[in-house]
């Protein structure tokens, strides 16, 4: 899959950055942890549609995202998500097509988004992973990024009232998986996939963990990497 040219990309970015400079104060921290080259899975928290649009432009890696298959049907929208780089998947269902298509991002050496909840968390709290991330790892061996977003709730209500929308967006340690051999069962990817979102809490207020409040342990198979860090954040 090309990935190029990038000049959509990153006008796209530049666009949206003064639109959010309009309408949220976002609060980014550690933009240094970003790994800048190689196969990277960027595993965010999901409470508001906002969420996943935040990542190209505050975090610095060429970003193919997923996004829920309705939203690519529409005449102009769908348009404008392609050429960006995002690619369609069918919630609340195993994807086999969009799985095939971020594994071959992947393996490409290219970053994806992926949201391991599935589905925007209507209280805003964590509920419990999916395996989808933890399964690309695996196959691909890339590395997983936990990114903490929340705050975009409140957007709609805040517009109507001239008010910017406060945001928070946490980037954590890169973390990857030991050496898997042989055939992983669906009880060790449900406990990989905590494991993940082990991260994500960590990074994120305690009102928030939701499914995870007192239910956080130490991970044994998702474990931090040692990276090159560069850049500010």
């Amino acid at each position: 899959m090309k990935r190029d040219p990038l000049w959509f990309y990153n006008f796209s970015n530049a666009f949206l950055r003064f639109v959010f400079s309009l309408i949220l104060r976002v609060e980014v921290r550690g933009t240094q942890r970003v790994p800048r080259d190689g196969a990277l899975i960027i595993a965010i928290s999901h409470s508001s549609w906002l969420d996943p649009v935040l990542l190209g432009p505050y975090l610095p890696r060429y970003i193919a995202s997923m996004g829920k298959v309705e939203i690519f049907s529409w005449p102009i929208l769908g348009g404008i998500l392609r050429a960006y780089g995002a690619f369609p998947v069918r919630r609340g269902k195993a994807d086999v097509s969009a799985f095939k298509v971020g594994l071959q991002i992947l393996k490409q050496g290219y970053a994806m988004g992926i949201a391991p909840e599935g589905h925007r968390s209507e209280s805003g709290k964590l509920q419990r992973g999916r395996e989808g991330a933890i399964m690309l790892a695996i196959r691909s061996g890339a590395v997983i990024l936990p990114v903490a977003v929340w705050g975009g709730k409140p957007l709609w209500k805040n517009l109507a009232r001239f008010r910017k929308t406060p945001m928070h967006l946490y980037v954590g340690a890169p973390v990857a998986l030991e050496k898997m051999d042989g055939r992983v069962s669906r009880e060790l990817l449900s406990k990989i996939s905590d494991e993940l979102m082990y991260y994500l809490a960590q990074l994120m207020p305690a009102d928030l963990h939701g499914y995870y409040e007192g239910n956080l342990r130490e991970p044994e198979y998702l474990l931090p990497v040692k990276r090159n860090e560069g850049g500010d954040g």
